[in-house]
């Protein structure tokens, strides 16, 4: 969105710049010095105090001789002692005016300038104050310099200091307290007694509010532009009711002619305002065809008439006019720009309805139908007896509809149908939208009656092939599907390019049995049409392939998709629907797109669960999920999650849980979302959150087949909490779950472990003797886990003081170990059993092998092993 307003009304602001009001100065070169101070300052409020300054102005603008152009050569920006400041190098005498345009812009413009090579579309980098500054070439010859600002200012000062060929821009930052009122920025001119545009009091075009409704006690408008007060008996007033007379019976092109003589040939006529202002509308007229092609030509016009006439009455009917201009060319924002200038300053002129009224329909093009029904409401107030007051009425009714409070449109409706009975012979919005507001409220005979009504009335209406494609779905929702059909195919012969023609075609292929024609009673005759009996999905590949980004082109992709679900062919179903978005990502029927993904995309993740294929899960909702959308899809979650988790992806498998914990109460929460939530928290060290999980997991599904597997995990976190007895009494039930034969070794090495940790090595002992024979019973490769399992064995033997089994174990986890680990600790641990049996061969010759390796650590201790044996040796034979 633009933030300032000579972005968001550039064409505002051309105009603006090019009223011929610019304060001549006396020759020589110039300084100008700017003092900016910040505030808070709206743009609208700007931009009235800048048309003031201009108007005010004028008077001293209106009769100076034109100057040769002036050069502008270079653009500098330095801050000092507190200050900023702007330096333009230029030669000539060019007039100028400084606009402030909001908190934190200024506009400078000088007038009969040009811009010297490599300044023009050039932005400078300021310091202090100044952000940028912006320079531009406007028509005319005016050229501009936007100041940015980095703090609101409060006032501007500016001079002229003679024979320096400069213009000198100086600004003052001054911090102010938020919580300060501030006070109107002022702009002010040494040389210029006023200091503020905004404290004038005789302008004729600032107005204060008015109560309502308003008394239009100036009208301004096209009555008495073409009714002057007077009729005096001179040239120029035949010329002008000549012209104005022309004007009146469409005759543009004598009209236009007339009006520019009497501009050239009568300078101080009493009829030229009327004339500048006439031939603008003239123009106007007689181009409103093609206004694309002349919106330049008849804008000039227009703005020509403004700046010869800035405090005249017909000011607001000319700016109405402008937005109508733009309003014919789609420029929205433009046209919304002059009618709040005119809505906002001029409400007690004729202008002004029409202007309230076409800023209601912009808003409603712009998607603000709250904001458009407020601004119908305030023409209906303010010009109760305007004809625009009814027109109003009319849009509000319409915009509710659009807001889908249809008991509200409906109402209004019928308040204008009561007060005004012929409404519906001059308007056909009015029975249209009642017979919609009926459908949608399901009154269905009262809203066929008044489409039929509005067929019957209007027969020529645009929208006609839509509304038999109404009338014919009351048939249908009434089960009358036989008169339903009947009309559906009649709006497909009649009408086969209408979007009437699209949504018949829709509805025949769903639900609408085909029947044999059959004479049908309707307030139109009805022609004999054969049925419409193509299969739906060719029906809906047609429109998808003819009718391309029309929003009924989506529906029909929407139904075929559904289709496609129903005959499970889930990627085909994905794939339309993902096409729809890719192709037109704004579609009105972007939600119920998504809406309609997660189900085949479900569908999906449930077949891939099935079948193991936990990396295509996740592979395909990594692709799917800027579509998709998670939310209140608890089952597709939950899948996600426990593929997560599975492929050991813990991290992005909690987040996945948790959303989906949010779809249930506490005691619904499923089997597979309390487990994967505990074996996730238990293996990212989430210890305390996955011992409450895997609690309520077993207290809720105690029969669940991974049961065992729960009891284990808290078996292990009661283990890392040092409380032993907790954790055996986990693990026996673990092995009461008759887990298969793999976790049971895991959960025997566990209690083998915690046994140890209770000092019972008798049980370790067994525990772990048990563990390894299911390991050589199952083949279980020795990496997986017997090399430790038997070097945890011997380390208990040793506890038990039975070397000789100790001997045993590690020389069986020796025979398993690895090839790639060179196991000299181990070594040297047997090495010592050997010792304590006193086989003195032995211990030397495993550690010898130590030394032999060349380990610097284990060959040290082994070196060290063996002298103790010696001097050993030697205390004994002494």
């Amino acid at each position: 969105m633009l933030n300032n307003p000579s972005e968001r009304y550039p064409a505002l602001f051309d105009h603006l710049l090019q009223l011929r009001n610019l304060i001549r100065r006396s020759a020589g070169s110039s300084d100008i010095t700017l003092n900016l101070i910040p505030v808070n300052f709206s743009h609208k409020r700007c931009l009235l105090i800048a048309w003031l300054s201009i108007v005010l102005s004028l008077v001293v603008a209106q009769h100076a001789k034109p100057h040769t152009l002036a050069m502008i050569h270079e653009v500098l920006t330095k801050s000092e002692e507190g200050r900023s400041s702007i330096v333009v190098k230029l030669s000539g005498d060019p007039a100028y005016k400084v606009i402030g345009l909001g908190r934190n812009e200024i506009l400078i413009a000088l007038k009969d300038t040009e811009l010297s090579k490599g300044l023009y579309n050039k932005k400078i980098t300021g310091d202090g104050l100044i952000q940028r500054v912006e320079i531009n070439k406007r028509p005319n010859n005016v050229s501009c310099l936007l100041v940015k600002l980095r703090k609101p200012y409060i006032e501007i000062d500016h001079q002229i200091e003679a024979g320096k060929g400069r213009l000198h821009v100086q600004i003052t930052s001054t911090t102010t307290s938020p919580k300060k009122t501030l006070k109107p920025p002022k702009i002010r001119n040494p040389k210029s007694k006023i200091q503020n545009p905004k404290s004038v009091s005789d302008s004729s075009l600032l107005h204060a509010e008015t109560p309502a409704p308003v008394a239009l006690s100036r009208p301004g408008g096209i009555d008495q532009l073409l009714n002057p007060d007077s009729r005096d008996t001179t040239p120029d007033t035949d010329l002008f009711l000549e012209a104005a007379g022309h004007f009146q019976m469409g005759r543009r092109e004598d009209a236009i002619r007339i009006f520019t003589e009497i501009i050239k040939a009568y300078p101080k006529s009493p009829y030229l305002e009327r004339a500048y202002f006439l031939l603008a509308k003239s123009y106007d007229h007689m181009f409103k065809n093609n206004i694309s092609e002349h919106f330049v030509e008849v804008n000039r016009y227009y703005q020509d008439a403004i700046s010869k006439f800035p405090n005249s009455v017909f000011v607001p009917d000319a700016m109405v006019s402008i937005g109508n201009c733009y309003f014919k060319i789609k420029n929205y924002y433009e046209a919304l720009a002059y009618y709040s200038l005119v809505c906002e300053n001029f409400k007690a002129y004729a202008a002004a309805p029409e202007a309230m009224f076409k800023r209601g329909k912009i808003l409603v093009i712009t998607k603000k139908p709250q904001e458009a029904i407020k601004s119908f409401q305030e023409v209906e107030r303010l010009y109760p007896e305007a004809p625009f007051a009814g027109r109003a009425k009319i849009q509000r009714a319409k915009a509710l509809f659009e807001m889908n409070n249809f008991k509200r449109s409906l109402r209004v409706l019928d308040e204008i149908i009561t007060a005004e009975p012929n409404k519906v012979y001059e308007n056909p919005d009015v029975l249209l939208y009642s017979g919609y507001d009926y459908y949608e409220l399901g009154r269905l005979e009262e809203a066929r009656d008044a489409l039929c009504k509005v067929l019957n009335c209007y027969p020529d209406i645009e929208s006609n092939h839509l509304i038999l494609t109404r009338i014919a779905d009351t048939y249908r929702e009434q089960g009358t599907e036989t008169k339903a059909s009947k009309l559906y195919n009649m709006v497909l012969r009649r009408y086969p390019d209408g979007e009437g023609s699209l949504i018949s075609m829709l509805r025949l292929s769903t639900d609408i049995q085909k029947v044999e024609s059959k004479k049908l009673l309707f307030i139109m005759p009805i022609e004999e049409i054969a049925p419409y009996t193509r299969p739906a999905q060719e029906t809906y590949k047609e429109i998808m392939k003819v009718h391309g980004d029309n929003p009924l082109s989506h529906l029909a992709g929407l139904r075929l998709a559904h289709q496609q679900q129903k005959d499970k062919d889930y990627e085909g179903s994905v794939n339309i629907l993902r096409d729809i978005l890719t192709r037109c990502p704004d579609t009105p029927l972007k939600e119920q797109i998504k809406s309609s993904l997660r189900a085949p995309v479900e569908a999906i993740f449930e077949r891939e669960q099935q079948a193991g294929n936990y990396g295509k899960i996740v592979g395909y909702y990594e692709e799917m999920k800027a579509d998709l959308g998670t939310e209140d899809m608890p089952n597709l979650l939950l899948i996600l999650g426990d593929a997560y988790r599975r492929l050991h992806l813990y991290n992005v498998a909690i987040p996945a849980f948790e959303k989906a914990r949010k779809s249930y109460t506490d005691q619904g929460q499923p089997a597979t979302l309390l487990f994967g939530l505990g074996e996730s928290f238990y293996k990212m060290q989430r210890l305390e959150e996955a011992q409450r999980a895997l609690e309520a997991f077993i207290e809720r599904y105690p029969e669940d087949k991974r049961a065992y597997q729960a009891y284990f995990l808290i078996g292990n976190i009661m283990l890392r909490q040092k409380k032993y007895e907790k954790a055996i009494a986990a693990f026996n039930l673990a092995m009461q779950k008759d887990p298969d034969e793999l976790y049971k070794i895991d959960i025997l090495l566990a209690m083998g472990e915690a046994s140890n940790c209770r000092r019972d090595y008798n049980r370790a002992s067994r525990l772990l003797n048990r563990a390894i024979a299911l390991m050589n019973q199952n083949k279980t490769d020795p990496a997986a886990g017997t090399y430790e399992a038997y070097q945890d064995l011997g380390e208990t033997y040793l506890k038990l003081g039975d070397n000789e089994q100790a001997v045993s174990a590690f020389e069986n986890a020796l025979k398993v170990s690895p090839r790639s680990l060179d196991d000299y600790r181990l070594q040297f641990r047997l090495a010592e059993c050997y010792q304590r049996l006193r086989e003195r061969d032995k211990t030397e010759g495993i550690l010898n092998q130590i030394i032999a390796s060349g380990d610097p650590f284990w060959t040290r201790m082994a070196e060290a092993k063996i002298n103790e044996i010696e001097i050993d040796m030697r205390l004994k034979a002494g």
